[in-house]
């Protein structure tokens, strides 16, 4: 009997990890090489501010481009205008800008909205830290953005978030972490 017992739980367990590994075959190389081009245009895009360089930011979104601000509800847009005035406002306004301690997580199996395992879509996680000019202050603060690329290879939809009002009290020196 205690064959038996061994001999089901054995066949049992090998069954159970052949079913395992053939269901975690993960993504094509197609869509592994899409989604790291996408990484690369949002890293590009990032190194502009580093470059104060607001074109170089923009050159990743579409002209179509829908954008949720960190500062909107969830069902406010705003436009590619919209965004490229809040990127100059950063350039001209903060010295030494930089986005650090960067991740990346593609596609998305399971949403409310509806079930992807796209890699034209992006969530990309970091740090932003700047210096105010005016006061010498380091700024920073942990930022989330999801992105989703068009066929183009353009960001056509964007929404960021973090703490805006966190930046005139780190200023100001009155902001606790």
């Amino acid at each position: 009997m205690k064959k038996v017992f061994i001999t089901l739980f054995s066949l049992i367990l090998l069954a159970s990890c052949a079913t395992q590994t053939t269901n975690e075959k993960g993504p094509s190389e197609e869509d592994t090489a899409t989604f790291n081009k996408h990484v690369e245009s949002w890293k590009k895009a990032a190194n502009g501010f580093t470059l104060e360089d607001p074109e170089q930011v923009m050159s990743i979104f579409a002209d179509s481009l829908t954008w949720n601000n960190p500062e909107a509800f969830m069902n406010i847009t705003k436009t590619k205008e919209d965004l490229t005035a809040a990127v100059n406002f950063y350039i001209n306004t903060f010295d030494n800008i930089t986005f650090t301690e960067d991740v990346y997580y593609g596609g998305s199996l399971y949403s409310t909205e509806e079930t992807s395992s796209s890699p034209d879509g992006i969530r990309a996680y970091g740090n932003w830290k700047f210096i105010d000019p005016s006061s010498g202050t380091e700024i920073g603060y942990k930022w989330m953005g999801v992105l989703r690329f068009n066929a183009d290879g353009k960001v056509y939809d964007f929404a960021d978030w973090f703490d805006v009002s966190s930046i005139p009290r780190q200023i100001e020196g009155t902001y606790n972490r």
